[in-house]
């Protein structure tokens, strides 16, 4: 229990002895939180900066209300509280996943390969364009989230490396598949040759009806485009995807996300600088890049291209390469680096092709720290033998993003290839502990704050798992809206007031599951139906209940919480 924790540091401290299982470390910036919540209410206890280093007393508190992973509650000089743990990480704690460390370029090239796959190929981003701008409305994650790169132009750039090689080998009339998205509210055009020197031709006339029913799903404005490139790749196929999203409102949230080489000249003002040469862009040039409509021609194309494996000839992933320091073998596995790509996409299950032109915009075209395995010092710890040919876990938010990237490739900070450098540590508090400590029961109960409301576990959860954290003379009590105990085997669901006592401490917190609006602990139809008989004002939610409903986040129940549920329960089938 965490309380037990809590109680045997402060009387443990007195002998200047560290009971703390973890340490964590700030990536960037974090604010210490009395609750686990970003909500302006919550009391905010202070700044920890950038490099510091804190004790992890609890990693449990599961994600949301304004954090995307779970909360961790540390101890950091002198202080307790709440930390979102994006923005941290856990010295020593070292991840196998994705085959790390990374100390071979083989290992990387494939290790990164599964890190793609898995992460982003297999969960519905399965294009150039959509791991840049996540709008499958089928996809695992939420639209507009868990974007794989901040640089508007990659999609594009990867795009033009494919078609040169395929044109190079002579491979463009092969049968290629193409998944193009399509927003609401298009306007009719986003061109502008200042973002892109690009060549766009159309055929307005229609000629082909076997093919202008194959791309009926399409919005008018792209058929002229898609009937010229029918024309000169008759076995080229075109599948359209409605992402059910304004595009003005897409515009927006990839405004504050995307960014363009300072050098480009289009960055937005006042200027945001997002890392060393590279700023926020305008939101012209976002909405550019955006629009599908400014790539559907026969070299760009290709970021709308399925990314999952198919076989294809080592050569035209040495073309690629071609010009690079690729382009030759690689030392330790003594292969060609054009047969580790090719390796790494069978494994997999992503293409080679991509992969090949993923690195060769990412690594670069000549050895660099993220792929000579030179030896770095970075936050307080030196590392050598590490690569990353894909920059996975770069991010712009880092010091030095390459740098980041390669300790991701190590599989966490300071374990395997680190040495640790002595920072003095702030000493414990050396209180005697308190008998009559106050329990913590929202942190106890692992609780998030959800406005009035309180939230935290997944749907399913029996009502024992919450009942059974009492300790010593505590008690909890789980009970419906009519004041009716709910038992053990019960489901956890909205509505439902966890009681807590602890002699004179009596406290209640009305539970929300987001999604569950009828309040049986689970996601399904009937939910959905709630929803809509409350759009249709002919069975109107309220309290928690309509918390609940509030699936999009916004201050009233609309359109798109039900889209959102409907998302969910389409995920879960």
């Amino acid at each position: 229990m965490k309380m037990k924790k809590l109680l045997l540091f402060l009387f443990l401290s007195c002998l200047y002895v560290n009971v703390f299982a973890d340490t964590g470390y700030v990536k960037s910036q974090v604010t210490m939180r009395d609750k686990p919540s970003t909500d302006s209410s919550v009391k905010k206890i202070m700044e920890i900066p950038k490099g510091a280093e804190f004790e992890i007393i609890n990693q449990d508190t599961p994600a949301g209300n304004g954090c995307g992973k779970p909360w961790f509650y540390i101890y950091y000089s002198g202080e307790y509280g709440y930390v979102c743990s994006s923005l941290v990480g856990v010295v020593g704690e070292q991840s196998t996943s994705y085959e790390r460390p990374w100390n071979t370029p083989a290992k990387a090239i494939t290790g990164g390969a599964l890190f793609i796959s898995s992460g982003y190929i297999s969960k519905g981003q399965y294009t150039s364009y959509l791991k840049k701008f996540n709008v499958n409305p089928e996809g695992y994650y939420p639209q507009f989230n868990h974007e794989y790169m901040a640089n508007l132009r990659a999609p594009s750039s990867e795009a033009s490396t494919t078609y040169n090689s395929l044109s190079k080998n002579n491979k463009l009339n092969e049968a290629y598949d193409f998944v193009i998205p399509y927003f609401e509210n298009m306007p009719e055009t986003t061109y502008d040759s200042k973002f892109k020197e690009i060549e766009l031709n159309r055929i307005d006339t229609v000629a082909d009806e076997a093919f202008e029913e194959s791309i009926k799903g399409f919005p008018d404005s792209y058929k002229p485009y898609l009937r010229y490139i029918h024309s000169i790749h008759s076995n080229w196929t075109f599948t359209p995807m409605k992402t059910n999203y304004d595009f003005y409102e897409g515009v927006t949230v990839e405004n504050n996300v995307s960014s363009i080489e300072i050098s480009s000249g289009h960055c937005a003002q006042p200027q945001y600088v997002t890392e060393k040469g590279w700023c926020i862009a305008t939101r012209e040039a976002v909405a550019f890049f955006l629009d599908p409509r400014n790539f559907l021609n026969e070299r760009y194309i290709f970021m709308f291209e399925n990314l999952g494996f198919r076989e294809v000839d080592e050569s035209l992933i040495k073309g690629v390469l071609f010009g690079t320091f690729m382009d030759n073998i690689e030392p330790i596995s003594n292969k060609t680096y054009s047969s580790l790509f090719l390796e790494a996409g069978r494994y997999a299950k992503v293409s080679a092709l991509y992969l090949a032109s993923l690195s060769r915009q990412e690594a670069g075209t000549k050895l660099s720290n993220t792929t000579n395995g030179a030896e770095f010092t970075y936050e307080g710890y030196t590392y050598s033998g590490l690569y990353n040919f894909y920059n996975i876990g770069a991010s712009s938010g880092e010091s030095n993003p390459a740098l980041a990237g390669l300790v991701f490739a190590n599989g966490g900070k300071g374990k395997n290839n680190g040495s640790k450098i002595d920072v003095p540590v702030e000493p414990g508090p050396s209180d005697g502990k308190d008998e009559n400590v106050k329990i913590d029961f929202i942190s106890l109960l692992n609780l998030t704050q959800n406005g009035n409301y309180y939230s935290g576990y997944y749907p399913g959860t029996k009502v024992s798992e919450i009942t059974s954290k009492a300790t010593g003379n505590a008690k909890i009590t789980v009970k419906r809206d009519n004041g009716e105990e709910v038992l053990g085997d019960s489901l956890l669901g909205t509505g439902m007031k966890i009681e807590c006592i602890n002699g004179n401490q009596n406290e209640v917190y009305e539970y929300v599951l987001m999604g569950d609006v009828n309040g049986d602990g689970i996601i399904n139809s009937a939910d959905l139906l709630k929803v809509r008989q409350h759009l249709l004002e002919t069975n109107m939610l309220s309290g928690s209940y309509l918390k609940a409903a509030s699936m999009a986040g916004g201050t009233s129940i609309n359109s798109a919480d039900l889209l959102k549920l409907r998302q969910y329960l389409i995920n879960q089938g």
